[in-house]
Parts: C-alpha cells; structure tokens; sequence
C-alpha cells in the first residue's frame, strides 16, 4: 500500500471514529458523512469513488442538509478539477498530505510533557487550548468520549501548556494531527521540538511512517524535517455559504 493511501486512511479512519462515537457516520454508497453535534469537527464528506457528476451532486445534497459540513476532495495527482466548481463547490482551504520514513530518533532539546487526555477538566482543557490555536471548536465531549480510541494530548514544558496534539495510528502509521501551539507559546520552537518528540514515540510503538495533513503555513517546517508532499487535500464549502 503507497503512502498516500496510509494516510487517507489513517485521517478517514480518525473521521469515522469521531463521528460513530456520537452516531453521526454514514457511508452511503461510497459517500462517507461524519458529524457531531455543537462542533466544528469532524463535519466532513467524502467519497472513496472517483468523482463524477453524480456524485457531487449527491455530496452537494447531503451538505445542503447538514449545514456547516465540509466536503475534503483527496486530489492525488495535484491536477485541477473544474467539475467541483461546476458543481456548485467553492475552495474553502488547501491542506498538504504528507509523509515520512520512521528510520532514526529525533534529537530533542527540551523535556516535553504529553499528558493523555481521560478526564473533564483535561477535555476542557484540550478543546480550550485547541481553539485558541486554530480558532475553531471541537467541543470537549468530542475527546471525552472518544479517548478510549483517539489518543488525545496536553503538551506541557515547565508545567506550562504549550499544546496539543492527537497521535492516531492505523496499522504502522502514526497520524500526527491538531498539532496546535497557544498563541502565548509560539515562536519559541515548540512546534518542531513536539514533532520530534511525537515522532520519538511513535518509532518507539512501532510505527514505520508518520502522516499528517499540513497547512500552507506549516508546509515547510515539515520538509525541513524530511517529509514528502504525497498529494492535495482540496477542502470545499457551498457556492450559497459564501452569500
């Protein structure tokens, strides 16, 4: 299996999850809806089949009804669809899939503290420090309830909370994902020392290769690090939620 494929995989995976916990996944002929209530997270849509008329059409209706759903296109060969737009789809963000041979330990330089996620207080904490990082909700049922199966962390340096982080493996792929600094916290080098530490301890479960879906912003931290740029992941929103 290409790295591509692991890593759709683990982040589907990570949606499916989130959404069966609070009965909110369906799969309906190849269209994959997940949401849960009072939260901007996962509520996505998107398909295994190749795209076709029809079915962006089926994807439009569905969002039609699920207000605030976003539909992720998985654009393996990073070429331009002008069906999608055609269909009635506007470009909301880009996100870049990518990828890394776990082959060696990171060097570190700070003792960095990952505390997992079980209780109220830490749910709280969690979806709080995740906000003011990205600037939107996950509510903190969402970890609450899903922490059995989602490995969700504080990070903390000091005793200060510098983070947060959720480290998802699928088979031997860790999945790095919501890797977010407090906004109080950034410019001091968090964010590449947390990835070498996540990275350390997925090699030490196990892992043969890391995945995660970065942002323009975050893309060249990470091919500094040695990641490869596999392919796009096209996040779309209504033409009519642009009005």
């Amino acid at each position: 299996m290409n790295t591509t494929v692991l890593n759709i995989e683990n982040l589907t995976q990570l949606w499916s999850i989130a959404g069966e916990t609070f009965h909110g996944h369906k799969n309906h002929e190849g269209i994959h809806t997940s949401t849960i209530e009072n939260s901007q997270w996962p509520n996505r849509i998107w398909t295994d089949a190749v795209l076709s008329e029809k079915s962006l059409q089926k994807i439009k209706a569905q969002m039609e009804r699920n207000k605030g759903m976003t539909f992720s296109h998985f654009n393996l060969n990073s070429t331009k669809n002008s069906s999608i737009a055609e269909a009635g789809f506007s470009l909301k963000s880009l996100q870049y899939g990518m990828s890394l041979s776990l082959e060696g330990k990171f060097e570190t330089q700070k003792s960095i503290e990952f505390v997992r996620v079980t209780q109220d207080l830490e749910a709280e904490t969690w979806s709080s420090t995740f906000y003011r990082a990205f600037h939107y909700r996950i509510s903190p049922e969402t970890p609450l309830k899903t922490a059995s199966k989602i490995p969700y962390f504080l990070v903390y340096y000091k005793k200060q909370l510098v983070g947060t982080v959720i480290m998802y493996t699928t088979g031997k792929t860790l999945g790095v994902h919501a890797l977010g600094i407090d906004p109080e916290q950034r410019k001091q080098g968090y964010a590449t020392e947390i990835m070498h530490h996540v990275l350390n301890k997925g090699i030490d479960q196990g892992a043969s290769m890391a995945t995660l879906q970065a942002s323009e912003m975050a893309k060249n931290m990470y091919l500094k690090m040695g990641f490869t740029h596999d392919f796009l992941m096209e996040n779309y929103q209504l033409k009519t939620q642009n009005i």
